[in-house]
């Protein structure tokens, strides 16, 4: 099942009109149609914003539901380290 995501994943990033986008803080490429936010991956968006975190699934690097691959800006980890419930992801 995990390898079948990462395959849709896959096709989903390799098109040219498949909402791909560059997270302006990490830059982490993400598919922008789960992200709340235009230009941020989702695990910006949940660190800065609080929006709900991506209940990330690696396969081969990258998470199967965003497409996130693990980046962390200084500023989003410095955040993470002064978090009292560090969410899960």
């Amino acid at each position: 099942a995990a390898q079948f995501l990462h395959l849709e994943m896959e096709a989903s990033m390799a098109q040219n009109n498949s909402g791909e986008s560059c997270c302006d803080e990490c830059g982490s490429d993400y598919l922008s149609d789960r992200s709340p936010m235009a230009s941020l991956c989702p695990e910006c968006a949940h660190w800065l914003y609080g929006y709900p975190p991506c209940a990330h699934e690696f396969v081969n690097g990258r998470c199967s539901q965003c497409g996130w691959d693990g980046a962390v800006s200084a500023y989003v980890r410095a955040r993470q380290s002064r978090a009292p419930d560090k969410p899960e992801g």
